[in-house]
């Protein structure tokens, strides 16, 4: 179920993200971006397929209220008492009127409103909104929608473009659009992630698998932040390489990945506690061997860990260089993976819990 799931929440970040961009890119003059080819049955279907994808959380918990209920009541108990099933209720109503408004060439505000509100029925059905309602709607809405418009319009650029034209004229806005989203992405980020956890226990978070998955969240941002910045301030010529912007759009999948995976885990918001329902993290367990409580976690400097560290600096350095070098996607693409691959391992050996 966990994987169903994940996958669901991941696909459903990338049609949020291709819908965002889709919608941007409308509030844009043609002179100031690339002619964008994007089908309308491909939009629809992107607008269809979101209640299917928000339905993983809800078919979850009805799963768990049919152990005490027949199907109809588990429905009827999701959809009244549980968020999780109102915020499905409220997609397949929004979908329903965004599809029509849509189907009939609404103007673009319409549209947004929509797509806004369909964005803020994903933080009303967020776990951070679950614990503290207005702090947690706010924060986790506003980060998603800043991931959804920068990554929609990457996503619109690379693969629906089929000449990279007006590139320059197309910087020139979204460099600091992108820099303003990435901006409010983490700020954001750190507000709910201050809403399950306190910053001094983001290092012994790790002996669990949330924060497994958030370290690994946090070490595939910074090739795909390297791949950005290059993008903005490198890839400057007026035909670009798309080779670049189609490494930006692989490390931004990565980040979605975990965070799909990351989303369907329990929060630490008390480590020991969680530790004793959850588990030590099965990748760690298996890096450094089991751990007990009390959670004390040490930085103990090896030998072997050093050197992974180093290796992941070496990765990121080839990675930048294979801007200037040409160097085919996939192997870019590689050494973005060894960079979050040797440097989290070199931190799990260097520490000790």
């Amino acid at each position: 179920m966990i994987l169903f799931t994940t996958i669901s929440d991941f696909l459903l970040y990338a049609v949020m993200s291709f819908l965002a961009g889709v919608l941007v890119l409308q509030f844009v003059p043609e002179h100031r971006k690339p002619v964008i080819t994007v089908k309308k049955s491909a939009i629809l279907l992107a607008i269809a397929s979101i209640p299917l994808l928000s339905a993983a959380p809800a078919i979850q918990l009805i799963s768990l209220l049919m152990n005490n209920a027949d199907f109809i009541s588990a429905v009827w108990t999701s959809i009244t008492e549980f968020q999780v099933g109102q915020s499905f209720a409220f997609s397949i109503f929004l979908s329903f009127f965004w599809f029509g408004a849509t189907a009939v060439n609404s103007s673009r505000y319409i549209l947004a409103f929509w797509f806004l509100l369909s964005i803020l029925n994903v933080g009303f059905g967020s776990h951070a909104a679950s614990l503290d309602f207005i702090p947690g709607l706010l924060s986790h809405t506003l980060h998603f929608l800043s991931l959804t418009l920068w990554a929609g319009v990457l996503i619109l650029v690379t693969w629906f473009a089929p000449a990279l034209s007006n590139w320059r004229n197309f910087l020139k806005w979204f460099t600091p659009f992108a820099f303003t989203m990435v901006t409010i992405l983490l700020v954001s980020g750190f507000a709910v992630w201050l809403m399950f956890s306190k910053p001094a226990d983001y290092v012994a978070s790790w002996v669990l698998p949330y924060g497994q998955m958030l370290l690994l969240k946090h070490l595939s941002i910074l090739p795909l932040l390297t791949a950005a910045f290059l993008n903005g301030f490198g890839n400057k010529a007026k035909e670009p390489s798309r080779n670049l912007l189609k490494l930006e759009t692989y490390m931004l999948g990565l980040v979605l990945l975990f965070t799909a995976v990351m989303s369907k885990l329990a929060p630490p918001h008390n480590i020991s506690n969680t530790f004793w329902t959850e588990r030590m993290a099965p990748l760690l367990e298996l890096i450094i061997g089991e751990q007990y409580l009390p959670i004390t976690p040490q930085f103990v400097f090896s030998l072997n860990g050093i050197l992974l560290l180093l290796i992941g600096a070496l990765a990121i350095g080839l990675m930048i260089m294979s801007f200037y070098r040409k160097i085919p996607l996939w192997l870019s693409f590689v050494f973005g993976i060894g960079f979050v691959v040797s440097v989290y391992t070199g931190l799990m050996m260097n520490l000790t819990f």
